[in-house]
């Protein structure tokens, strides 16, 4: 198709920075009451999600950020059965969830249900009938509701996939050392709590080093990790809080051994080596998380982290 029939999308990462993408097809066009969506198609990325202005996924490449959000974190329980997702409309999560043979039943909360109608409905190729799953139970509410109300001590892992606190909007309550501590309550002896973190790059860490300190303040491991997604064009980082287990410290083979073991189905980017390499963080970033000036998320004290992607706090 020739580029002067495509309409061009500007993801903008700050004043001074514009990421473009050129949209060929739109399948769906609407605003929810919560967030505005878009399911369009991309010449080279293929079909995407856009939400309130932001690439959420991609065809080509979304399997890299639901693998990594997902598989280092199961494994991180000796048989996990019992999930509860925070997030994750797109059913992505919940389709690389039922890779893993021990899950028994998922609890998928989620605010925005005309979000989820709209991904069951236009991203097929995303959750692959994931929401018509007997062991899936969607919940229609505020995850921070839910959370803090569960009576429920039992979750082997609880995943996060929601939108980063940006500007104290309204996922601050989401991120906060009292939240985590709900979290923590939630899960299992030895449970995990794994969460999307935003871009990890140079000169716009804070959104990530916060969550990362906050969440240390509440679980005796704590680990960062990224991968490299081409649809966002930047490193997309997650935090995985574990109750015991390090995976940092696990090696290529013993990875790859429990993949064979515990998983069934296609794993297009995660093992052994995905593992290790994502765990190796650049020195910058390390030396980064250790500066003194790193806030702590509380419900009380209220920290204004930038609402554009790349920009820094004095913007």
């Amino acid at each position: 198709m020739s580029k002067r029939n495509w309409i061009w999308f500007y993801d903008a990462f700050a004043p001074s920075e514009i990421h473009v993408h050129g949209i060929s097809k739109t399948y769906f066009v609407g605003e929810t009451q919560y967030q505005v969506v878009e399911v369009v198609e991309n010449p080279y990325y293929g079909k995407m999600l856009i939400l309130d202005g932001d690439v959420q996924s991609s065809l080509l490449d979304e399997f890299i950020y639901h693998e990594a959000l997902v598989h280092p974190a199961l494994l991180a329980v000796k048989e996990p059965k019992k999930i509860m997702v925070l997030g994750g409309g797109e059913g992505a999560t919940l389709r690389e969830l039922y890779k893993h043979k021990s899950v028994e039943h998922v609890t998928m909360v989620d605010i925005d249900e005309e979000v989820v109608s709209i991904c069951k409905e236009h991203l097929p190729e995303w959750h692959q009938g994931a929401f018509d799953d007997s062991r899936t139970h969607l919940v229609i509410a505020d995850a921070g509701k839910v959370v803090r109300e569960s009576e429920d001590k039992s979750y082997d892992v609880v995943i996060s996939d929601l939108v980063e606190p940006f500007d104290m909007g309204p996922t601050y309550h989401l991120f906060t050392k009292e939240f985590f501590e709900h979290i923590h309550r939630v899960l299992a002896d030895d449970g995990v709590f794994v969460l999307q973190a935003s871009i990890l790059r140079m000169g716009t860490m804070l959104m990530h080093a916060a969550i990362r300190k906050t969440l240390q303040q509440v679980f005796p491991v704590v680990r960062s990790f990224a991968a490299y997604v081409g649809s966002f064009d930047v490193p997309w980082s997650f935090v995985i809080a574990t109750k015991g287990e390090d995976p940092k410290q696990w090696t290529i083979e013993h990875v790859n051994n429990m993949i064979k073991e515990r998983i069934s189905g296609e794993l297009k980017f995660y093992d052994g080596e995905s593992h290790v390499h994502m765990f190796m963080l650049p020195k910058y970033a390390r030396t980064y998380f250790e500066t003194e000036d790193i806030p702590i998320l509380t419900d009380e004290t209220k920290i204004n982290l930038p609402s554009k992607l790349g920009m820094l706090p004095h913007d």
